[in-house]
């Protein structure tokens, strides 16, 4: 049901003092003897999945409900694809690397993450600091360089199973606005919906401030968040790297199968929205997509092979396809105010200086900050304690950074430009002021005027579908036009 009126933060955490006892995570590699080869196993257990690396042992270990409702005949094959998917990258983090050597059969995600990985790596040279590294054709050289060798057995397929509800899905939750718009849209929906926050060992503060926003989350919406810690996570470059992390959310749903098969849910849902299919040109000449696994080819791939790796109907989707980042921000608090306030889309890979539950500090804090502003949205009402206009945030927006930004990709390839200069637009004329704002109005106000009504169409329309389940297609792009409307 919509809701019309907005509903004050009562009862919201803001701030968070038990970050404090949170001690930092120890950010390096661990310690596997390598001498050109790694052997590469992955055992089911009772508790989940084991992944052993040169006689050193990774548990990934799931809620007894969750594992002990997943059919023992789809746990082999299921620890076989994790035990792949989360090691394929080594040979970028162990440089001695020359073979990796699987014992186990040549896995169904073989090929699908291959063609990921090698389709995320120029995103991933962009975030080099090392000139060799930053050269895309550099990182595929690597990676045609290293073998991979699979035992003889033949490739397990599970056996078909087709119970699923279309009514029911899992879905990656973790309090952005995107996934916060998700839920509601599914709510709206009269979708169930499990939300499942995955946590990386090298985030230990974002899963702690996580937590506790579920506490009242759950009280508010019944509803409860499920936590799973990825404690395969080590295996990612540590300490702001980025090999690794191309392929998170493709490993997430392979992570979430034995909640769809708990839940007997037919759908995963994404939040993958429109700007993910943006693409550009890098140093050494390769068109990419600063955050390929999010395009929307990619989630019809991702689908695929995990329906495979599942032997069921399942398919994976993202309600959010047609629309912008604005657009997203600005239906979520402008339909759902009282799941809005929720919102917290900071990672804070560093424990937060300013208490709260965004770091302050980074691009992604300041691409929201000015998008709430845009939207007529206080940014204190999601739990902002600073005033990010100030002069000493201008290098945390895209549009003024000359150097290099470390903190995300899709900022850092200035891909969401547009968007941006209309967002501080609209925040302009609302009449927000400080140094930020009178360098946006020097440098950009006269070109924002002349394409004002073409970014409008841009970044507050309403465009491909092709992932929205067929099902509830026409009653989600029912709400999109009605929230829209006016903004075009």
């Amino acid at each position: 049901m919509k809701q019309t009126a907005r509903i004050p933060a009562y009862q919201l955490i803001t701030n968070f003092p038990q970050l404090e006892k949170i001690a930092e995570p120890e950010k390096r590699l661990p310690k596997i003897k390598v001498n050109g080869v790694v052997k590469v196993s992955g055992q089911d257990k009772d508790f989940g999945i084991q992944v052993i690396l040169n006689n050193k042992f990774f548990r990934l270990r799931y809620p007894p409900s969750i594992w002990n409702r997943f059919p023992k005949t789809h746990r082999k094959i299921l620890t076989q694809n994790i035990a792949y998917g989360m090691t394929f990258h080594l040979p970028y983090l162990y440089r001695s690397l020359k073979k990796m050597l699987y014992n186990l059969p040549v896995p169904l995600s073989e090929a699908f993450f291959f063609k990921a990985f090698s389709l995320a790596l120029p995103s991933t040279a962009m975030m080099q600091e090392d000139d060799d590294n930053r050269m895309t054709s550099n990182l595929l050289r690597r990676l045609y360089d290293v073998d991979y060798v699979y035992s003889s057995k033949k490739t397990d397929i599970p056996p078909y199973n087709r119970i699923s509800y279309s009514d029911c899905a899992v879905m990656p939750f973790t309090f952005g606005k995107d996934s916060l718009l998700t839920f509601a849209l599914a709510r709206d929906l009269d979708l169930t919906i499990h939300p499942v926050f995955i946590a990386e060992p090298y985030s230990p503060y974002e899963e702690a401030t996580k937590k506790l926003l579920s506490e009242s989350f759950k009280k508010e919406f019944r509803t409860q968040i499920l936590f799973l810690r990825n404690s395969l996570g080590v295996l990612r470059e540590p300490d702001d790297g980025w090999f690794g992390w191309e392929l998170q959310l493709t490993q997430y749903s392979l992570m979430l199968l034995p909640y769809v098969y708990a839940k007997k849910a037919g759908y995963i849902l994404f939040s993958n929205e429109q700007s993910c299919d943006d693409t550009i040109v890098d140093e050494d000449g390769f068109r990419y997509n600063p955050v390929f696994e999010q395009s929307h080819s990619w989630l019809l791939q991702n689908s695929l092979m995990t329906s495979i790796i599942g032997g069921n109907s399942l398919s994976i989707g993202s309600l959010l396809e047609p629309i912008h980042e604005i657009a997203i921000e600005r239906i979520l608090h402008n339909r759902y105010p009282s799941i809005a306030k929720y919102q917290s889309s900071c990672d804070l890979s560093h424990k937060p200086s300013s208490g709260g539950r965004w770091c302050e500090n980074c691009s992604k804090c300041a691409r929201m900050y000015i998008f709430m502003l845009a939207n007529d949205i206080s940014p204190k009402t999601v739990g902002f304690k600073r005033n990010l206009l100030r002069d000493k945030y201008h290098n945390l927006y895209t549009i003024f950074t000359g150097n290099r930004l470390k903190d995300f990709g899709y900022d850092q390839s200035q891909a969401g430009k547009d968007e941006q200069i209309l967002a501080f637009l609209m925040a302009y004329r609302k009449n927000h002021k400080g140094p930020v704002m009178t360098s946006f109005a020097r440098k950009y106000l006269k070109y924002a005027r002349k394409n004002e009504k073409r970014l409008r169409q841009i970044y507050f329309g309403i465009h491909s579908t092709k992932t929205i389940p067929t099902e509830i297609k026409s009653r989600v792009l029912n709400i999109f036009r009605h929230e829209l409307k006016s903004l075009q």
